[in-house]
């Protein structure tokens, strides 16, 4: 009886153990039978988004080809136009009166990029018209710069607020004189505190000439007081400014006019990388609600350095968003002044407080008048 009660009991056990075990495999097996399930459902998406994922790679690669080749259209309808634009120009030759200001050829031809005011842009539409030196300009009449002002499309009274003229007139009278007038400059060394602005050496030069302002023969002037970087002119106070105005024998009160200790301060904030900052600002262009304001061209481009507080860098970065009209500017809505504070990277508030909108508007106007006369 006992044994039989013994191997009952044993039995049992081994029953209870072959169940258990049967049910650890099932659930061992329902658990791979499962996994593999989900795996296949989970890889089959997997192999669905990575499908997808390499379509939209060469949907970027190919857009980004897109880019690439409309910027390439771009240039080139920009080449296209500009070469117009210049054979258009050079047809109003005839509106010029060689007489005043004498003719001459490419082979004589100086870097009028020496002159501040002119760039590149320019110096080509000055080219379309025969006009190559600085002799030409130095003789330029009120009735020369006004028909010139007409032929190459430029901003009204800038070639008068540039002072061309008495650019031209120098480098012409002072050709024979350089060393002469470099010395006089190096002699003024000494009214320049350099302990203030900063000390530089050649090697160490910035381009100047990215200072809206400062043309070739001013950057040769600064050079020679051992001013060679965006950092020490940023430095300058309004002792400095004076005194450096008085060395290189320049306009008094145009390095305030032009704003080059402020230019000077963000350029050296941006490591000088002036063309980066201008590209990441027409970036931005699709932020501004043109079919408000008006769409404009850089041929209609008014000289916007006639609105108080508007100099000429703020004046080249509102071009760089196609904003070249007193019109335009007149139009701005505090919605759009936000927009292009931040686009701009301009002090907030400073589009308010110098009131562009009521000085544009008087402008547009009375040019609307000047058109109607």
């Amino acid at each position: 009886m006992n044994t039989l009660l013994i191997l009952l009991v044993q039995t049992k056990s081994v029953a209870t153990i072959e169940i258990i075990t049967m049910l650890f495999g099932a659930a061992i097996i329902g658990y791979i039978i499962a996994w593999l399930y989900y795996k296949s459902i989970y890889e089959k998406k997997i192999d669905v988004i990575e499908s997808d994922k390499h379509e939209l790679n060469n949907r970027i690669v190919n857009l980004d080809g897109e880019i690439v080749d409309l910027h390439k259209k771009i240039r080139d309808k920009d080449n296209e136009m500009e070469l117009l634009n210049l054979a258009h120009i050079s047809e109003r030759k005839y509106l010029l009166d060689y007489n005043s200001f004498g003719t001459a050829t490419v082979a004589e031809k100086d870097d009028l990029k020496m002159i501040s005011g002119i760039g590149p842009f320019i110096e080509r539409r000055l080219h379309a018209l025969d006009i190559y030196t600085f002799r030409q300009i130095s003789k330029f009449t009120a009735k020369d710069i006004e028909t010139i002002g007409v032929a190459i499309i430029y901003f009204s009274g800038r070639i008068e607020r540039d002072e061309w003229v008495a650019q031209a007139k120098e480098l012409v009278d002072n050709a024979d004189q350089k060393m002469a007038i470099f010395k006089r400059i190096s002699e003024r060394k000494s009214n320049i505190v350099y302990t203030r602005i900063g000390v530089a050496k050649k090697d160490e030069a910035d381009d100047l000439t990215i200072i809206s302002g400062i043309g070739g023969w001013i950057q040769e002037k600064l050079n020679v007081l051992d001013i060679y970087t965006l950092r020490q002119i940023s430095n300058f106070t309004k002792e400095d400014a004076q005194a450096v105005t008085e060395a290189i024998e320049y306009f008094p009160g145009r390095i305030e006019r032009d704003e080059w200790i402020h230019q000077a301060r963000e350029l050296v904030r941006i490591a000088g990388n002036k063309v980066d900052l201008l590209n990441r600002m027409r970036a931005r262009k699709n932020r501004i609600y043109y079919d408000r304001l008006g769409f404009a061209h850089k041929h209609e481009a008014n000289n916007l350095t006639r609105i108080d507080g508007l100099g000429l860098w703020v004046e080249e970065r509102l071009n760089t968003l196609d904003i070249y009209t007193f019109s335009q500017i007149s139009k701005l809505t505090h919605a759009d002044i936000e927009t292009i504070t931040e686009v701009l990277e301009l002090i907030p508030g400073r589009i308010e407080k110098d009131n562009w909108v009521g000085q544009a508007r008087d402008l547009a106007k009375k040019q609307q008048e000047k058109e109607m006369v």
